[in-house]
């Protein structure tokens, strides 16, 4: 079917095209209150359709798309090629020389009885509340995804890639007193029997009570270290000034110092799309291109930015197989850990905060500049070792000031379902507003 649409395009005058298609069937499912609140099933194709007319490249994207109608949709790729006025590369791929392999599990979930699933959420609900602490559980949630993706293009390149996966988690509403948090913990897997419902919930639970009881701390610069989780979701934040297409449009301040020094020597930031840790492998991009491990900073020095093949062409080097979505995105981007654990590494910290909670990580972040202010909570560390809860902090800094002052990565590196990935990082020191 997809060969016979772009000979279509090539005899309307087309110079290249090429098709990407992702098809999902997914499940969604609820319970709240030990009653099913939610039911959900999809099967749902993605088609993008890229073509170049007149040295320009359009791209056309719909749902589910059928050959009755595929006719209509390339005259109107070839109208919107004749509407641009930029001046861009356009670029149809015709292969990496090799790719590499990805031995991922495939399961099948649906062959799992639905009333299975329903029941790991009422197990996970029901243990949850057995918590004198909750007052509730918001909701529980089972997700299931399978997931394939098609390349094919008039260049004689075809490839596929497929994953398949389930998540679940139940949100706790925590209370003592007048302090009420809510907590959850994400169980994402490849199979449903790797689904725990009681070591689940205890997690919930831990990270519920340990909030419970905080109070904020005198405003003054603390030694600040950030969880694996924390610093994770900063790397992913400020993942953008690594990308070519910032650069192109200038949102980075990485944009001329590819080869300079630009963090502490111990700052190793790598993406590998093969991670064995990570959630997803991953072995070629939505463009065609082979992924492969890099260091984007190798020893604090900036290497280079991320590519897709239009910036690559721009600044005339070899794309890295970071195309997806239309622009550029890290794949299994991680600080690369040490060898101290977090014990080790908070030992000689007399007076200082362990940050486990950030708030407003798009308003309080300026990525350009690497300026953020951030509401947190965490807990105080006295003596070397985790004290009280703390809450009602805000901390403030600059990313690019930040990695300068590492003083010790953690060995416990941990991916997020991001793809973005980080040990426990001792910063050396950040302003915390506290009391007064």
């Amino acid at each position: 079917m997809y060969k016979k649409w772009i000979e279509l395009g090539l005899s309307k005058g087309l110079k290249d095209l090429e098709i990407f298609a992702v098809r999902n069937r997914s499940l969604k499912l609820g319970v709240y209150q030990n009653e099913l609140d939610q039911h959900v099933q999809s099967d749902v194709e993605v088609v993008n359709i890229r073509g170049i007319y007149n040295h320009k490249l359009s791209t056309i994207k719909f749902e589910n798309l059928s050959t009755s109608n595929v006719d209509q949709m390339l005259d109107q790729l070839i109208e919107n090629a004749k509407a641009l006025t930029i001046e861009e590369p356009a670029i149809i791929f015709e292969g990496s020389p090799s790719y590499p392999e990805v031995k991922d599990e495939i399961y099948d979930f649906s062959k799992i009885n639905v009333l299975n699933k329903i029941e790991l959420l009422k197990d996970l609900e029901k243990t949850i509340l057995t918590n004198k602490y909750v007052s509730q559980v918001q909701t529980s949630v089972y997700q299931e995804n399978d997931t394939t993706t098609t390349l094919i293009n008039s260049k004689g390149l075809y490839l596929t890639r497929r994953n398949t996966y389930a998540y679940a988690y139940a949100i706790g509403v925590f209370k003592k007193d007048d302090d009420i948090k809510t907590a959850y913990d994400i169980k994402l897997v490849k199979s449903f029997e790797q689904f725990e419902a009681k070591k689940m919930a205890e997690e919930t639970i831990h990270k519920g009570v340990s909030k419970l009881g905080g109070s904020s701390i005198p405003s003054k610069s603390y030694p600040i270290v950030f969880s694996n989780e924390k610093f994770s979701d900063l790397l992913q934040v400020f993942s953008t000034i690594f990308s070519g297409e910032s650069a192109y449009r200038n949102l980075t301040a990485l944009k001329d110092k590819v080869g300079q020094k630009i963090a502490n020597e111990s700052f190793n930031l790598i993406d590998d799309p093969l991670h064995k840790d990570a959630y997803f492998q991953t072995p070629f991009d939505d463009e065609g291109v082979a992924c492969k491990k890099r260091y984007v900073v190798e020893k604090g020095v900036f290497t280079g930015f991320n590519h897709n093949l239009k910036t690559a062409k721009i600044y005339n080097v070899e794309p890295t197989g970071n195309g997806f979505g239309g622009g550029i995105s890290p794949t299994n981007l991680y600080l690369e850990p040490k060898a101290k654990s977090f014990d080790d590494i908070i030992k000689d910290i007399q007076d200082g905060v362990y940050i486990t909670e950030l708030v407003g990580l798009h308003a309080g972040v300026k990525t350009v500049s690497g300026d953020f202010s951030l509401q947190a909570s965490g807990f105080k560390i006295k003596a070397g070792e985790i004290d009280h809860p703390v809450k009602m902090i805000v901390i403030s800094g600059n990313f690019f000031d930040m990695i300068n002052e590492i003083v010790e990565i953690g060995s416990d590196l941990k991916f997020g379902l991001s793809g973005i990935g980080s040990p426990s990082v001792y910063i050396k020191r950040l302003m915390v507003g506290g009391e007064v």
